[in-house]
């Protein structure tokens, strides 16, 4: 057994602070005075003195992407802030992609944000740069691209073509494409020509793998990346499991992009499937609007378009229905209010279609909601997976588009766990621009905009609430709380040792805030 000396906080139900902790075989023996600890070493026992530090369970992101974090730098030319601030960064960026690209093959980058004035880059910011090349960014949350007049001419897509289905071609007053996509059905008919030559299976079995280490530098001990796009990203998951290259625990959720994808999706998964104490596999996504500035709401903002779902509600709930009735459990990334009622009406039809103990489905972000919805939530058994960097972030463009009274309401954590609804937290990177729990228990306490502006005051939670929710909320959300989350005896032997007691510093102070040490099933795995 290892043992570790100092304040150690269980999270148990009781919320018990222990002086110390032994591990023994990669899961908690007991916790507990210094003493009664000490007495169940021998002569092969490892001692880590912690010299009054805090150890707490190990950081549980219960929404990131943590295959797609790999891809940044990689597939992919990174263009997210503070590396890129303004077109012309972006422009040579490109630029330096362009050339060292042969002509004709495309050049991907993501990671944009609107610039000065809200400016989304379009063909006349890219074509300057990339005469010969195609070119498609994607930007910070995933859900808007841009390409160049090459890579329109190569889709086809022209002043005749109709918008497809739940997504837009953004147009000049001539009714020209700009090349400014929104949602996913948009930003498809391109990422198909491309997905292949670009994210080879090489690399995807590298972006699985190499974020990790970054994750464990900020005591992070699982990822649940619920937007694994493709069967590929689910296979590169299970293969650097299955040859034991996990150093973090993962959980992950295939998406369901298109109605026509899920009737033949468990298969695919199912032939693949591995599955140990590294990597589970939970069910699948279903993505029900877009970001910010295309969220599906009851009333009008002055995004880009307010009135887009991208499921129909017959096909959502037949989906929803049939993979609730198989046993999986299932996600939706919902920002509007309209999306998060789609959501629950969907899972609502497949409880009643098909009633099971416990789907613990999720909705991931739910910025807005009716109040109605929040107590049906509770009465659905729903889990909610929030983000609050995205107040952070992007807190000041929300209250431009959505309006005083509906800005103060986003991510309602307060009412949340007021009303009994399962909280989790996670850092939605890369498509939020920081991976650190740290960050996220910040933002939880603070509701900070950019500008420095509190966001429902009412809402800010305490660090404990914040912490409870970033560990064991998490691993609820995961149907892992038996086994992790907190350090109880029996559980597995995740934990952090922080730099500095984190109980008693200032969300500024959490912000910057590090850990020594991160242990996974009584593994070092993080040293600083």
């Amino acid at each position: 057994p290892k043992n570790w000396f100092g304040r150690v906080a269980t999270l148990d139900p009781a919320n018990t602070f222990a002086q110390a902790v032994a591990v023994k075989d990669g899961y908690i023996l007991q916790t507990g005075a210094d003493d009664s600890i000490r007495a169940l070493g021998g002569e092969r026992t490892q001692t880590i003195d912690l010299r009054g530090r805090t150890v707490t369970p190990g950081l549980i992101d219960s929404h990131n992407h943590l295959a797609a974090v790999g891809l940044i730098g990689t597939a992919y030319i990174d263009i997210a802030p503070p590396g890129v601030k303004t077109i012309a960064e972006l422009q040579g960026k490109v630029a330096e992609g362009v050339a060292r690209t042969p002509a004709g093959q495309w050049v991907i980058a993501a990671g944009f944000i609107a610039f000065e004035g809200g400016h989304i880059p379009d063909r006349t910011d890219l074509d300057p740069v990339s005469p010969r090349h195609p070119v498609m960014l994607i930007n910070q949350g995933g859900h808007i691209g841009a390409v160049n007049t090459v890579a329109l001419q190569l889709a086809g897509v022209t002043a005749r073509t109709p918008d497809p289905q739940f997504g837009v071609f953004v147009r000049d007053g001539s009714g020209e494409p700009t090349g400014v996509l929104v949602n996913h059905a948009a930003m498809d008919i391109f990422r198909r020509l491309w997905t292949e030559s670009v994210i080879t299976p090489e690399i995807l079995a590298v972006a699985a793998v190499s974020p990790q280490a970054r994750f464990a530098s900020h005591g992070l001990t699982t990822f649940e990346d619920v937007n694994v796009r493709g069967v590929s990203r689910v296979q590169a998951y299970f293969d650097a499991a299955r040859v034991g290259k996990m150093t973090l625990r993962g959980y992950i959720l295939n998406t369901i992009e298109y109605f026509q994808e899920y009737p033949g999706r468990i298969g695919e998964i199912e032939a693949l499937r591995y599955e140990d104490d590294w990597m589970r596999f939970g069910g699948f996504k279903f993505l029900v609007d877009g970001a910010g500035a295309a969220a599906y709401t009851h009333e009008p903002h002055d995004g880009v378009a307010w009135n887009i779902a991208t499921w129909k509600p017959d096909e959502l709930k037949e989906a929803v229905t049939a993979l609730h009735g198989a046993g999986y459990q299932c996600a939706f990334h919902v920002v509007g209010d309209a999306a998060v009622d789609l959501a629950l009406d969907a899972i609502e039809a497949a409880m009643n279609a098909a009633p099971r103990a416990d789907p613990r489905h999720r909705l991931e972000h739910a910025l807005m909601n009716t109040d109605a919805a929040i107590q049906r939530t509770r009465d659905l058994g729903v889990v909610v997976s929030a983000q609050p960097t995205f107040i952070r972030l992007l807190g000041d463009y929300l209250r431009d588009i959505l309006g005083d009274e509906r800005a103060e309401r986003i991510i309602p954590t307060r009412r949340w766990l007021e009303s009994g609804v399962p909280l989790a937290l996670g850092s939605d990177a890369p498509t939020m621009p920081w991976i650190e729990p740290q960050v996220t228990l910040a933002a939880a306490l603070a509701r900070l905009t950019i500008s420095d502006r509190v966001v429902g005051p009412d809402e800010r939670l305490t660090f404990e609430e914040a912490l409870r929710a970033h560990t064991v909320g998490s691993a609820y959300a995961a149907f892992q709380e038996n086994v992790k989350g907190s350090l109880e005896p029996g559980k597995m032997a995740d934990l952090v040792v922080w730099t500095e007691d984190p109980y008693n510093l200032s969300p500024q102070e959490l912000f910057g805030s590090t850990v020594d040490l991160t242990i996974v099933g009584g593994r070092l795995v993080y040293e600083r």
